[in-house]
């Protein structure tokens, strides 16, 4: 274990890690350096969490020895002793001290939930004070609510790590200002389709070579699916959890019911219901519901699906390059949910409204159409009259690179209010 400790901790010779892209997140982890809380990342894998570590290391070593910042990366084989007994923690903290002379002051946990009782551990050390301050990152939402991390409630603060923003990678790429947008939107389109076609991933947005990327989606994928799924909840049909993840992308942004999603593949709602939630937990895919006030009818309703990143939409399902509307629709809503609104719902009756969305009080009813059209125009603008029970503060119709205020309802490029 020592030399997977000394290659996890290249900060120890005293250099910061470099070519680190800002990001929107970054102001609030620092300001989060302030308290003793424990900070914990969570989000689909290789969003970009352990960037975010290697980015306040550097911040860290500008105020205390990098010997004393130990980072653990607990996906690592070398590790695997560990997984079933969360006390040997302290084994790796001893070894690290021995080899570095130094007292760990700053702990970093990189894919926790490969640790089983590790929030005991983490508890632990918290209450008494063994280090200054504790960071942890986790690839699954259900590593936060089950009956041991409980023992965590009150001393944590949370955030949520996404693949790149359009806004992130807009600013990446020199769009600064809205006079930057408005005097350069063949570019901005350009940006746009690569997104569409091969997602926002950091480490994909960085490669050039179109082959690598696919390869690297595929791999990420397998990865997801084999450690955080199948692995994590010891699923024994891998088979026919695969064949329900395959068809479920496939038909991502159609209106589906976990009975009929069973009987497409073989199988039954129940399991239907419990492959999703464990793909949801992963967050490979988000399961949003049919809008209703009532939460127990909420729960009875319908049902849409979406993929974390449209990279890898196209990626294992080839369907849908060739359908840029359901393509536009997946990004669309994963552009939304980065704003981290408190809900995102769809409206389904005699019309559909592809996303309702709630932040505190207020609603904001969105259509996602790739092209407004004379044809289609009525469709869009019925899916608003589907909610008129709903008190909106406003009603958007996102478009690829369309514009225009009709009534009350505003038609607006999807670049352009991503980037506001």
């Amino acid at each position: 274990m020592e030399q997977a400790i000394i290659n996890q901790n290249p900060h120890w010779n005293g250099k910061t890690y470099q070519n680190l892209q800002e990001r929107s997140l970054c102001e609030t982890l620092l300001d989060n350096l302030q308290t003793k809380h424990i900070q914990i990342l969570t989000g689909i894998r290789r969003s970009g969490k352990s960037t975010f570590f290697r980015m306040l290391i550097n911040e860290l070593m500008v105020q205390t020895k990098p010997k004393s910042i130990l980072m653990l990366n607990m996906d690592d084989p070398l590790y695997y002793e560990v997984w079933e007994n969360s006390a040997m923690f302290y084994n790796l903290i001893e070894i690290a001290e021995k080899l570095t002379g130094e007292k760990v002051k700053f702990l970093f946990i990189d894919e926790a939930q490969a640790v089983k009782g590790w929030e005991t551990f983490v508890k632990s050390v918290y209450d008494s004070e063994i280090f200054a301050k504790i960071f942890i990152t986790g690839s699954n939402s259900s590593f936060l609510q089950n009956e041991y991390s409980t023992l965590l409630s009150g001393r944590y603060l949370e955030n949520r790590v996404f693949p790149y923003s359009f806004k992130e990678i807009l600013l990446h790429n020199g769009i600064n200002s809205y006079l930057d947008l408005a005097s350069q939107t063949p570019k901005v389109l350009r940006l746009l389709d690569d997104c569409l076609e091969w997602g926002c991933f950091p480490e994909i947005k960085a490669l050039k070579n179109n082959g690598i990327k696919s390869n690297l989606l595929k791999s990420y994928f397998d990865s997801i699916i084999m450690k955080d799924c199948v692995s994590r909840y010891s699923i024994a049909d891998v088979a026919m959890f695969k064949k329900m993840l395959l068809y479920s992308v496939s038909n991502a942004g159609a209106i589906y019911s976990y009975k009929s999603l069973g009987t497409a593949v073989g199988s039954n709602e129940n399991t239907a219901k419990k492959y999703i939630n464990i793909l949801n937990d992963s967050y490979i895919i988000q399961d949003i519901s049919n809008f209703a006030f009532s939460l127990k009818e909420n729960v009875r309703n319908s049902h849409k699906i979406y993929v974390a990143d449209t990279g890898l939409l196209n990626a294992i399902s080839y369907r849908f390059w060739d359908n840029k509307a359901k393509l536009f629709e997946n990004f669309v809503f994963n552009e939304l949910q980065k704003q981290n609104s408190d809900e995102i719902t769809f409206a389904s009756n005699d019309g559909e409204c592809d996303f309702l969305i709630k932040n505190g009080v207020d609603y904001q009813a969105f259509q996602v159409c790739y092209q407004l059209t004379p044809t289609n125009q009525k469709r869009e603008f019925t899916g608003f009259d589907n909610i008129a029970e709903v008190n909106l503060k406003r009603k958007i119709i996102l478009t690829y690179n369309q514009e225009d205020k009709i009534g009350d309802i505003e038609v607006i490029p999807a670049w352009k209010y991503f980037f506001e």
